[in-house]
Order: structure tokens, then sequence, then C-alpha cells
């Protein structure tokens, strides 16, 4: 009979220790910070989408757009927060299913990076210099997103076992 599933092992690591007799608890190997990470990333990016989707014109009032189109700008904000769902949906989906989380949360790391590049590019260059602080803090928080997210990607092995739950 031949083995459909090459890639996965035929016991888990739980299971190896069960069978040898090791009293190596399981949750000693998960990372406790995975859950907090994954609870700021989650409401990070459910205000940012609400922001962006709901009251993308108060948005567009910390710009100093000049020659260009506010409703332009407008639907880039809007593009962005469907970028936003599309991506997050994607990572959470890999994360409960653990559907090659690994290779996931780093591709996840590299465009949230990208993101925020083009975003300096496309969108804070325009920034008006009134709501300053404010934005400062959104940036500043839009880098301790990444941090969490660089974080989780490189602990992803650590991830909590399967079953896994949106808070686990």
């Amino acid at each position: 009979m031949r083995n459909l599933h090459v890639d996965q092992p035929l016991v888990t690591d739980e299971e190896l220790n069960a069978l040898m007799g090791e009293d190596v608890p399981a949750a000693s190997n998960t990372d406790t910070w995975f859950k907090y990470r994954n609870l700021f990333l989650l409401v990070v990016v459910t205000s940012q989408v609400i922001k962006l989707l709901f009251f993308s014109h108060l948005a567009i009032g910390n710009f100093e757009l000049g020659t260009l189109d506010p409703q332009a700008f407008e639907r880039y904000l809007v593009f962005r927060a469907c970028f936003i769902i599309g991506i997050s949906a994607f990572y959470l989906f890999s994360y409960l299913k653990n559907w090659y989380f690994e290779k996931v949360s780093l591709l996840y790391v590299g465009i949230a990076i990208t993101a925020l590049v083009m975003d300096y590019f496309n969108a804070y260059v325009y920034l008006s210099e009134n709501p300053l602080q404010w934005i400062t803090g959104l940036i500043a928080l839009r880098f301790m997103a990444v941090y969490c997210l660089w974080m989780n990607a490189l602990r992803a092995p650590r991830a909590p076992a399967m079953p896994r739950y949106l808070w686990s």
C-alpha cells in the first residue's frame, strides 16, 4: 500500500514522546506569546480596515493632495483595505488549518514590509504637517505589527498544537 501523504510524518512528536515514555509536556515547546501577538495583529488589522473602508474621507483630511484627485486617493485607500482583508484572511486560514504556515507567515512579513514601503512612496509623502504626531503613532503601530509578524514567522514551528483556534 502506497503512502499518499509522503510529506506528513506517520507519528507526531507528541505521539513519539508518549511511545518512548518521555515525560516532556507538549506545551513546553509552545510559544506562549503567540496568542497575544495574534490578538494584537487582529486588533490592528480590524482598526485599519474599518478606518480605510468606512472613514476614508477622514483619512484623506490628513493629506495635502495638491493636484491629485481626492476621489482617486480614496479609491486607493479602499483598495488597500480590501487587500489587507484578503491577505489577512489567507494568513488566518493558513494558521488555523496549519496549511504551510511557516512559509505563509514569511510571505506575509515580506508583503507587510513591501506595503509599508509602498505606502511611504504612495501616501505618506503627501502627509500634511498638522497631524504629524498622530500619523507618527500609526506608523509606529505598523512597525510593531511587522515586528509581531516577524516573530510569528520565526517561531512558526513553536505555534500552538492543532487543533488551533483564533485565540490559541
